[in-house]
């Protein structure tokens, strides 16, 4: 076959799949018959689909070339390289993955690169059961903002193992070395656009959605922050830790606050509503709650990591100054929100890249 010849026969193979799924879900919904839903479940795996051919690419510095994969509903996932969307692994599948080396994790998760048909993936298992709920927490949040390029792609999940997209470059963390084995890569508009991506996310999470929104609590270090971001092949933030996310609900009226953890939290890089101002010794029934302005604190000091040094960050750090400076502000509604901070960095990077 020609390429028209193939796109004809794809486009054909997707309208007849569509036909059949249909076909089977219909008869299964009148009839109530088990075997009818299994011919449904079966036709969902051999006639695969993508939305409306809509497609998400990247260039990438790895390869040097664009990866393209389909876009996905909810309850699907799809690689770059992939020319169909696939429904969330479950328990079968996952059991026949195989699982390699270590290549991160912490106190809930140990996470692993592994093997699932042609493709890489993370794969992640909960250390000891007393963390079970921070990880079913991170699960959740990964389902709530499926199809987010910013946020991790959930592949799978059964019981205690939770499978999500592997990402080559690594923890942010690494970038400084990264741009330094690859100076050609390295530029003003590269890092700016990293405190770009980061506010990005903020303002996602931010975002109010059924009344809930998130605030990132295992960031009580700018070392720490940064393990909580992978890279993307064409340079970009990817939030990918989100056990220790913290939801805020809207009650009464009003936002209630959350704690992040129950020790008391030190050093400047916390915000000042975060810390134990009691003139006894600390007491986490008594400590008042806060909210996502504690994000926007951290931001001026994620940012200039980035930045990094030289005469044009310094240059742009001095047109960043009050914003950042508002940022450090003691009461936390005089802090700028996420977005706002967004249509900052956007515009600047605007003004570079002209």
């Amino acid at each position: 076959m020609d390429g028209n010849e193939t796109v004809i026969y794809a486009r054909r193979k997707r309208y007849c799949g569509s036909l059949i799924n249909w076909f089977y879900l219909m008869i299964a919904v009148i009839l109530h018959e088990p075997i009818f839903f299994s011919m449904w479940n079966f036709s969902q795996s051999y006639f695969p689909y993508n939305d409306n051919s809509q497609y998400i690419c990247l260039r990438s510095l790895i390869k040097g070339e664009e990866l393209c994969r389909p876009s996905c509903r909810y309850g699907y996932f799809s690689l770059y390289g992939m020319k169909y969307c696939h429904a969330w692994l479950t328990c079968n599948s996952i059991q026949s993955i195989q699982r390699h080396g270590r290549i991160g994790g912490g106190l809930v998760k140990e996470v692993y690169l592994a093997r699932w048909e042609d493709f890489d993936v993370a794969y992640s298992e909960l250390t000891y059961p007393q963390y079970r709920e921070d990880f079913q927490q991170g699960l959740k949040i990964l389902q709530h903002f499926h199809g987010s390029q910013r946020i991790a792609q959930l592949i799978g999940f059964c019981d205690d193992i939770l499978i999500t997209e592997y990402y080559t470059l690594g923890e942010s963390a690494n970038f400084q070395n990264m741009v330094r084995a690859s100076p050609e890569i390295d530029n003003i508009s590269l890092r700016l656009q990293l405190c770009v991506d980061h506010v990005e996310i903020l303002s996602d999470l931010h975002s109010s959605v059924d009344e809930v929104m998130y605030v990132m609590c295992d960031t009580n270090n700018l070392d720490k922050l940064l393990t909580q971001y992978l890279l993307s092949e064409d340079m970009h933030l990817v939030l990918n830790d989100v056990d220790s996310v913290a939801e805020m609900t809207f009650v009464g009226g009003e936002w209630r606050g959350i704690k992040c953890g129950k020790r008391e939290l030190e050093g400047e890089f916390v915000a000042p509503e975060q810390k134990w101002t009691g003139a006894t010794e600390f007491n986490d029934t008594e400590m008042q709650t806060y909210d996502e302005k504690t994000d926007i604190w951290k931001v001026p000091d994620v940012c200039n990591f980035f930045l990094g040094s030289g005469p044009e960050v310094t240059r742009l750090q001095f047109k960043l100054l009050d914003i950042h400076m508002a940022c450090k502000s003691l009461n936390p509604r005089d802090r700028p929100t996420a977005i706002q901070l967004m249509l900052t960095y956007r515009k600047l990077l605007t003004q570079i890249k002209e």
